[in-house]
């Protein structure tokens, strides 16, 4: 028995928070119909009566055919497999996991690919529901098996949905990991755009959840540039959603709200009510962020109505929370209602028993991945024994390479940071450069924009470290970036991290005040640096500059 599967459909679904229907609005008749004369009287001709009006709907990517030899438990199985999807894409999801659950029972002696659509069908299916233990439970069996196929494609589309889960089931940070590997397997599988697509608008749901806002900007941007490729206006919709939340996220209303402008009459016009749903969520979120709250409450009323008429408490818990915050001073007793209704929400999306789930998911899946790593080391350790002299003469190479490069570059941070320093208290011109100096060695491998950056962070330093301690967060706060990317872009243009950097600003701007305020005590000038107190200061001057913070003076100012 096969099932021909639209990889598409599936990946089209991935997204946490977004979800793509395939049919513009819930059809009573005739699939109802259709599936119930197939359910009382199972055979060849009910059978081909639904799948033709499938085929006359284009829902399937190729004709399902049927001959009189074909087992019926084969049949039963499509049917109810297909009438799972087509539920699901009328996002009824109770329905569909019906029949979907139907046609897994029916599929023991199936093959593993059609079993793995099913079971991905399943996972999207409970995770709509904001089931996440169950869908997780189903997640794991497809994972299982699209691992042992070994296609990257398959593998990929699992670790996303299984992203996707943990993403709704309040796990970012497990996510992450899940939606990085993904990734990497769709490079690895060459995946087609309209996926890769998707792939990337979980990653920046994800970033952006976990308040890597920069990095979750650029995953939407790419997103949206891939789908871009494909020109499919539906889809390109839902990339821009997603990229208008991250904008509300950074409080960027006015961007954000030019998005939704347009995909909120696309979305009513598609009848696709859950991405309608979300997108008027954010909607409501930036009218209150710009101070039109009656405007941005009508929203958020409208995205709950839309949330309890299609089942997704996940959504609603949302705009329920953003509606409190509204109006916890101007109405306080209805505020306390939407209050209330948030925290119901909220306890029945992560109970306990789903916490317990997703811990037992997490360890299943490292043991999986440690199972793999030690079959894969025990069929490479006999081609180390062969090698090890090599590769360790190599080793030894590179390190002495990377050894001289590293001085070599930090030299180059040295004397830029020196330079701008000198420049922004305006003390002298910068040096002239020592005779025998390499002309590379002036910090031309960094950009404008590093460069601007780096005098940008200093400044910051400098203005803020007036007779008070400095930390990463005040910085990366009036950099406006998260602690985490400030210490990842400081690692990767000096290769120092950001407390380290910082104070090397402090020593660099205290070796300019010893020598030009020679009235002012070395007590006082650690102060002004931002330093605890005269012996953190001296501690940390030594340890850097060779000398005491006394000695330094009294050997400058004599030169």
């Amino acid at each position: 028995m096969n099932l021909p599967m639209k990889k598409l459909i599936v990946f089209l679904f991935l997204s946490a928070g977004l979800l793509p229907a395939l049919a513009s609005s819930r059809q009573a008749e005739p699939i109802d119909t259709l599936l119930y004369r197939f359910d009382q009287k199972p055979g060849l001709q009910t059978a081909r009566d639904f799948f033709a009006y499938m085929d006359r709907e284009e829902f399937m990517d190729e004709p399902v055919v049927f001959t009189p030899s074909t087992p019926l438990d084969t049949m039963k199985a499509l049917v109810w497999y297909w009438a799972g999807e087509w539920y699901y894409a009328e996002q009824d999801y109770p329905l569909a996991e019906k029949n979907l659950l139907r046609a897994l029972e029916l599929m023991e002696y199936a093959d593993e690919k059609s079993i793995s659509d099913n079971l991905a069908m399943l996972g999207l299916t409970f995770m709509r529901q904001s089931k996440y233990d169950e869908a997780l439970h189903y997640m794991h069996r497809c994972y299982r098996l699209d691992s042992e196929s070994g296609d990257p494609d398959r593998i990929s589309s699992s670790l996303n949905m299984i992203a996707g889960t943990l993403l709704a089931a309040g796990n970012p940070e497990e996510a992450e990991g899940y939606i990085l590997r993904a990734i990497a397997y769709a490079k690895r599988a060459n995946t087609p755009p309209a996926r890769t697509a998707v792939i990337f608008g979980m990653a920046s749901e994800i970033e952006n959840r976990l308040e890597h806002k920069e990095q979750a900007l650029l995953y939407a941007d790419s997103a949206c540039m891939v789908e871009a490729t494909t020109g499919n206006s539906y889809k390109m919709a839902v990339r821009q959603t997603q990229k208008a939340s991250i904008l509300v996220s950074m409080q960027r209303y006015e961007e954000a709200e030019r998005i939704l402008q347009e995909v909120v009459p696309y979305f009513r016009e598609t009848g696709d009510q859950l991405s309608l749903a979300i997108a008027l969520n954010k909607r409501g979120q930036a009218a209150s962020g710009m101070g039109r709250q009656d405007e941005a409450v009508d929203y958020l009323k409208e995205a709950i109505a839309i949330c309890r008429r299609i089942g997704n408490p996940y959504n609603e818990a949302y705009a329920q929370r953003a509606i409190y915050e509204i109006l916890y001073k101007s109405n306080p007793d209805s505020a306390r209602m939407h209050l209330e209704r948030y925290h119901l929400l909220k306890d029945s999306l992560y109970s306990h028993a789903t916490a317990e789930q997703l811990a037992r998911f997490n360890a299943e899946f490292g043991r999986d991945e440690l199972e793999k790593e030690k079959e894969l080391l025990t069929l490479r350790n006999h081609r180390l024994v062969d090698i090890g002299l090599i590769a360790g003469v190599v080793l030894v190479v590179v390190f002495v390479v990377v050894l001289v490069w590293i001085r070599r570059r930090q030299a180059k941070i040295n004397r830029l940071m020196s330079s701008m320093m000198t420049e922004l208290n305006e003390a002298r011109p910068s040096p002239e450069p020592e005779e025998n100096q390499p002309a590379e060695e002036s910090g031309e491998y960094l950009t404008a924009e590093d460069k601007q950056f780096l005098k940008k962070l200093i400044l910051s330093v400098t203005q803020m470290m007036n007779h008070q301690t400095v930390t990463v967060t005040q910085i990366a706060d009036k950099m406006c970036m998260s602690p985490k990317t400030l210490n990842r872009r400081l690692q990767y243009l000096t290769g120092e991290g950001a407390k380290r950097y910082i104070m090397r600003i402090q020593l660099e701007q205290a070796k300019i005040m010893l020598i030009q305020y020679l009235d002012i005590p070395v007590v006082e000038i650690g102060n002004r640096c931002g330093f605890e107190d005269h012996s953190s200061f001296t501690r940390n001057f030594t340890q850097n500059v060779g000398m005491s913070p006394s000695d330094y003076r009294l050997t400058r100012s004599k030169g």
